[in-house]
């Protein structure tokens, strides 16, 4: 176990390094920083000294090596400052400094403190919903097979997974929000109680896709494992009925874990639309305003935490894996 997840840690520093690397890319070549953070209007001159404050004055390769703080930590102070604190420091990302955001003004790790926590909240709602309504219409379609039921949750799973996020997010706002006033109209609320009611909508929003995904495939995995030879032999023994399904659905499970922490990150990316439609001040809608303003740290501090997330929710998924099926080890043979 040990030795597969360092392994595992050792080559998702890689695809994490080599993420950076892709972005950091594609960010500078996009444009100019300053020209997008201070407008057309701006001189010659401000426009210089916005450089020179967050260090865009300087070489890509300087400026990326000081992203991931395998340079010196430089610290920039301005001459009229008694108390001599920091303008444009950037120790980099080993040194457990961000940066400082271009749009905010602000450390990105004092903006991603407050807007990760929402986006977290909202996401854990989604998974639950998904895991929680997915996982009872799949089973309930696989008992059921070939009935009304079966037929009932593989229609409307159909519909759900074919619905795209940015047509189905305005709608559900209008009719449930607007029309019946069972949600509020956006936004983030005030108290942790409104911050949960205000995440409902767009959590069961966001949950659709993965409820109608969680359906279908428990229910192919299920009824596959209902009709293998280990279930009828357990029928032929006489076993309850309630301990022959509790079985086949421990089996049919697994498969569904792998895509439970595969999904983990895709969460973060459906909510940039979702977040963007409901108004709610998370890290996807963060994203989107980084990527448009050209904010290099930010748009890298939020791929970190995506690329982040996609090695976790990959390492989850073999250690779920491996605890619901016995055949699957995390030796040298794990996949």
């Amino acid at each position: 176990m040990l030795r597969f997840l360092l392994r595992r840690v050792a080559f998702g520093l890689v695809v994490v390094s080599l993420v950076t690397a892709s972005t950091f890319a594609l960010v500078f070549v996009a444009g100019d920083p300053a020209k997008v953070a201070l407008g057309k209007t701006a001189s010659a001159a401000q426009l210089e000294a916005f450089r020179a404050r967050h260090g865009l004055d300087r070489a890509p390769s300087v400026q990326f090596t000081a992203l991931l703080g395998l340079t010196p930590c430089l610290r920039r102070y301005a001459d009229d400052d008694p108390d001599r604190v920091p303008t444009g420091a950037r120790c980099g990302l080993l040194q457990g400094d961000l940066g400082r955001s271009f749009v905010f003004g602000e450390p990105v790790s004092q903006v991603l403190a407050t807007r990760l926590p929402r986006t977290m909240l909202l996401g854990g709602l989604a998974l639950l919903f998904e895991l929680v309504v997915g996982l009872f219409a799949g089973a309930l379609a696989a008992l059921r097979r070939d009935r009304t039921e079966d037929h009932l949750v593989l229609v409307l799973s159909s519909l759900g997974g074919a619905l795209p996020t940015f047509v189905l997010g305005p709608v559900a706002l209008y009719v449930f929000a607007f029309l019946l006033g069972w949600f509020p109209l956006g936004g983030y609320g005030d108290g942790a109680l409104d911050h949960v009611r205000h995440a409902v909508l767009p959590a069961l929003v966001l949950a659709v896709g993965g409820v109608a995904s969680y359906a279908r495939l428990l229910r192919t995995e299920l009824v596959s494992a209902l009709g293998s030879g280990y279930v009828r032999a357990a029928r032929a023994r006489g076993l309850p009925e309630r301990i022959v399904v509790r079985h086949a659905l421990r089996n049919a499970l697994a498969p569904v874990a792998v895509v439970v922490g595969l999904s983990l990150p895709g969460l973060v990316g459906g909510a940039i639309i979702t977040e963007a439609v409901f108004g709610w001040p998370g890290i996807g809608r963060l994203a989107l305003e980084s990527i448009t303003a050209l904010d290099a740290p930010m748009v890298l501090a939020v791929v970190w935490i995506s690329a982040a997330a996609v090695q976790v929710g990959s390492i989850l998924a073999d250690v779920a894996l491996a605890w619901l099926d016995p055949r699957v080890t995390l030796g040298d043979d794990a996949r």
